[in-house]
């Protein structure tokens, strides 16, 4: 299985029913399938006009495909939306060897979109999925048509060392279901923590902590997978390509530096478009979703 794995069948079980009960609740049509690449077999979900452009959205850690849910009426109305199941994450997939390194992500993401038969697509990446859509672009800059990075880690900052330390011990540690949701309301503002435990987030929110719960993931491993510790992406590549990028930040990001951040990309990124979202946190998506959606329309339109 490599290096991480459900902690039992039962386990798998009760998350895949946690997975479907997300799925249930879109109110687009939603196709799923699986796709071979060299990391293992990888879970795909598919939404919108098969004629339409394609968008590849990659989700945050501990996360899966389902998180971008909420926002698909938003990224059909102008996309075919692929929706990856990231091979070293909770989720459908199924890793058949480790990935070690930001290169194998940016070489399973590869196979991904060959497999799935995508030459070029705008791609949108949330957290730990910003950071390997940013690796992917400056990898591959002739791939990618726009970028989108929601509450981006690892690409002009990195991460936190209390956020990452709060989530180790959190999931990686010690996970239980009252430390779970104290984590993810941890990620909003504090006007935001009620609504996590209604709908729409409440069954994404409940498949998180079942993740966590039941999603084993190995601590010992001397080459954990890859995880955006430092500001590790050449953004070069994107700058001179002159690929269209959005970022969105959250005003009360607790992740990473939000304004250190913009200011390097800024910098480094002379086409970018940054928006900080006011009254939002790493979890801005769930903070403001009416913003999210209006400012992730615009751009992709």
């Amino acid at each position: 299985m490599g290096l991480s794995s459900f902690r039992s069948a039962r386990a798998r079980d009760a998350y895949v029913a946690r997975y479907d009960e997300s799925l249930s609740a879109s109110s687009v049509p939603i196709t799923e399938s699986d796709v071979p690449t060299s990391f293992g077999r990888t879970h795909v979900l598919t939404a919108g006009d098969r004629s339409k452009p394609p968008l590849v959205a990659l989700h945050g850690s501990s996360s899966s495909a389902t998180a971008w849910v909420p926002n698909l009426p938003v990224l059909t109305a102008t996309h075919c939306v692929t929706m990856v199941d990231a091979i070293d994450e909770v989720g459908k997939s199924v890793a058949s060897r480790p990935t070690t390194k930001s290169a194998d992500l940016v070489r399973w993401l590869d196979d991904v979109l060959c497999a799935c038969e995508i030459q070029r697509s705008a791609f949108i990446g949330a957290s730990r999925g910003a950071w390997i859509a940013t690796h992917y672009a400056s990898a591959h800059p002739e791939r990618v048509e726009r970028l989108a990075l929601l509450s981006p880690v690892g690409i002009a900052c990195g991460t936190s060392p209390r956020f990452l330390i709060h989530g180790l011990t959190t999931i990686g540690v010690w996970p239980t279901e009252r430390r779970v949701w104290s984590m993810l309301e941890s990620l909003v503002t504090p006007a935001t923590r009620s609504a996590l435990r209604q709908p729409p987030w409440r069954m994404l929110n409940d498949q998180f902590v079942a993740g966590a719960l039941y999603f084993k993931t190995s601590m010992s491993n001397p080459q954990p997978r890859p995880w955006p510790l430092h500001s590790d992406c050449d953004l070069r590549p994107i700058a001179s390509a002159r690929i269209p990028v959005l970022v969105v930040i959250g005003e009360q990001e607790t992740a990473n530096d939000g304004p250190k951040s913009a200011a390097r990309l800024r910098r480094q990124l002379p086409q970018a478009r940054i928006e900080f979202v006011a009254d939002a946190g790493h979890g801005l998506a769930q903070d403001r979703p009416e913003v999210v959606d209006k400012l992730l329309g615009e751009f992709l339109s």
